[in-house]
């Protein structure tokens, strides 16, 4: 099934993924990636990356001792999981966590692959991907044009967030008008929990878990659920 929305060409395809099917190279630039330190994405950030890294550990069912995070942004969830954290509180209504930190590691090796071409300080640049106990993909599998990559990743756990689309419960006009994470060019692919679980498994990966955990902090505006959270294993 193909359509057109704000005036570009989309296709839904077996596994129920929405694609754009005439997207362009998009720029990623030092502006995009400062948008990651605005007011917006700062508050509730220290809960937003616990939640994230109890999902990972909870998720690959034992003590992870080396990460890839991919995309990685500003950089916020590699440098929280370089830490090693003890949560003495938690206000998940107002989004703010209390942590005491010590310099020997959450995780002893935590690696970053940057998608944008931006040096971000703190982030351990990788040109490849390396192997590691777990992957983590957070706001960024929706970007990749190809993602054929996924099946030889050299990882036992894959750990992804996301937007959550509604568009085959809530329909075109939703998805046009009132789906805030419709942007062309820059998320080429949307997905809901069935079809990234379809999309994972020919690629060889199947769903250990699935959460909404990060609506805690970013919230939907029409009382759907605002971000997907799945893990996978071989």
């Amino acid at each position: 099934m193909n359509f057109t929305a704000k005036g570009r060409k989309y296709g839904i395809d077996k596994f129920g993924v929405i694609t754009q099917l005439d997207h362009r190279p998009f720029v990623y630039d030092p502006n995009y990636s400062a948008i990651y330190d605005s007011e917006q994405y700062k508050r509730g950030s220290d809960l937003l990356q616990a939640l994230r890294a109890g999902f990972a550990c909870a998720s690959h069912g034992r003590p992870i001792n080396s990460l890839m995070d991919v995309g990685y942004g500003n950089a916020a969830f590699i440098n929280f999981v370089k830490k090693k954290l003890e949560i003495t509180s938690a206000n998940t209504k107002c989004g703010e966590v209390e942590l005491s930190r010590d310099e020997s590691g959450l995780i002893p090796y935590v690696y970053g692959h940057d998608i944008t071409g931006v040096p971000l300080d703190g982030a351990y640049l990788m040109p490849e991907f390396v192997k590691a106990d777990v992957y983590t993909f957070h706001d960024v599998l929706e970007h990749f044009p190809d993602c054929s990559f996924l099946k030889d990743l050299p990882t036992e756990t894959i750990c992804i967030s996301l937007p959550y689309c509604h568009f085959h419960t809530e329909g075109l006009d939703w998805f046009e008008n009132k789906y805030h994470h419709l942007k062309p060019d820059e998320h080429i692919r949307h997905f809901n929990a069935w079809s990234l679980t379809a999309f994972m498994n020919q690629y060889g990966w199947k769903v250990v878990a699935e959460s909404g955990h990060e609506d805690i902090i970013r919230k939907g505006k029409d009382g759907l659920q605002n971000i997907l959270s799945m893990a996978f294993k071989r």
